[in-house]
């Protein structure tokens, strides 16, 4: 009997460096290498398109998207004239559309906000406590109007976390979520989508599976809502917004759920993304991950290593908010090259690149 084990762990010991040994397809990695840029959405520096890092990113990296923040933001005429400034660019390097994306909930997480000529807009607590479902789409409509004013086609909203645990500090602490009840949470999400879809700007879930529950946030260190998660309560928002077709895209949470994945946290779990979001719910459109340099992710894994792992596990687009790294480098060249790396190696398939770019593709596609 021993025999036979050890002949066994032979056999499988040896399947698997058949596996690894086989070389990729080299032609089959040269056509994905002038889009792979498209699986970033970057955030750049400045104001005015002249930053150093505008050219480095949209012609040399080639990305499919970019962020913007508040230090890219000092008043409308200013935002209109830098977002044609990065399409423009984008358009001449790549021929494609650029995503131009915002963080737009309304409330205090707001880019376009009283403080650079905006006017103020509600939270979705707010909406939430008034809870007329009209009055959330006219609000997502009046948002809307404002981003696409400005030249963005992406908002990064609306959250549909479900606030049940009252001292979450990072969605209920900061009045980013419609309530308590996911019912309720759905139907303001379902107004706020159409209300978006209405002036021609794309939508994203946030943040998949659930942030709600948390004692902690993501932005700051590892998140684990194991013992605190509601999957019934939390995913149903999800549920009935990708069954309506109203979930143009989704973004991950950084949060670690034992019950769904044992080892990792949600962007960079195969069973959480590519199984749950995608087996269970359905979802076939664009996955985006929450921010890769936050310290969630990027003190426990580093950016490369990150990186492949959330591609693998289906996430299609991959948000770097600062590219600037500590010792200089780009956080977007990094991440590609560690990509290509993983390709070259035979540790990403390719096949899964594929697929996220096919999906991106699409999404760009319903862009005005």
């Amino acid at each position: 009997m021993p025999r036979l084990v050890a002949a066994s762990l032979l056999v499988v010991v040896l399947a698997a460096g058949c596996r690894t040994a086989i070389a990729p397809d080299a032609a089959r990695l040269a056509a994905l290498e002038p889009e792979l840029g498209s699986l970033l959405l970057v955030g750049i520096d400045g104001i005015d398109g002249e930053a150093t890092d505008v050219d480095r990113l949209l012609c040399g990296a080639r990305v499919g998207g970019t962020v913007l923040f508040a230090r890219n933001i000092v008043a409308p005429e200013q935002l209109a004239r830098l977002t044609a400034a990065l399409a423009e660019r984008a358009a001449v390097c790549t021929g494609l559309k650029l995503l131009v994306a915002v963080d737009a909930e309304g409330g205090s997480v707001m880019r376009l906000g009283p403080s650079a000529g905006w006017p103020g807009t509600l939270s979705a607590q707010e909406l939430g406590e008034t809870n007329d479902f009209v009055l959330t789409e006219l609000e997502a409509r009046r948002i809307g109007r404002m981003l696409r004013a400005a030249g963005i086609n992406w908002d990064l909203a609306p959250v549909v976390d479900v606030g049940y645990n009252p001292a979450n500090p990072v969605i209920v602490g900061t009045a980013r979520s419609f309530g308590a009840n996911p019912r309720l949470v759905a139907e303001h999400a379902r107004a706020f989508v159409l209300g978006m879809r209405a002036e021609g700007v794309l939508t994203a879930l946030k943040h998949f599976p659930g942030h709600g529950s948390s004692y902690g946030d993501s932005h700051k260190g590892f998140t684990d809502v194991t013992d605190t998660a509601s999957p019934e309560v939390e995913l149903l928002p999800y549920r009935t917004l990708i069954d309506a077709g109203l979930a143009d895209s989704v973004m991950t949470a950084h949060v670690l759920n034992r019950r769904l994945d044992d080892r990792r946290p949600a962007t960079l779990s195969r069973a959480t993304i590519s199984g749950l979001l995608r087996g269970e719910l359905g979802f076939t459109g664009p996955v985006v991950s929450d921010d890769l340099r936050m310290a969630a992710i990027e003190q426990q894994y580093g950016l490369g290593e990150a990186a492949v792992l959330a591609i693998d596990a289906g996430v299609d687009m991959l948000l770097i908010v600062d590219d600037r790294l500590p010792d200089g480098r780009s956080a977007a060249q990094v991440t590609l090259g560690a990509i290509r790396d993983a390709l070259a190696k035979g540790a990403l398939d390719p096949g899964r690149v594929e697929a996220a770019l096919e999906r991106i593709r699409a999404f760009r596609a319903r862009l005005p």
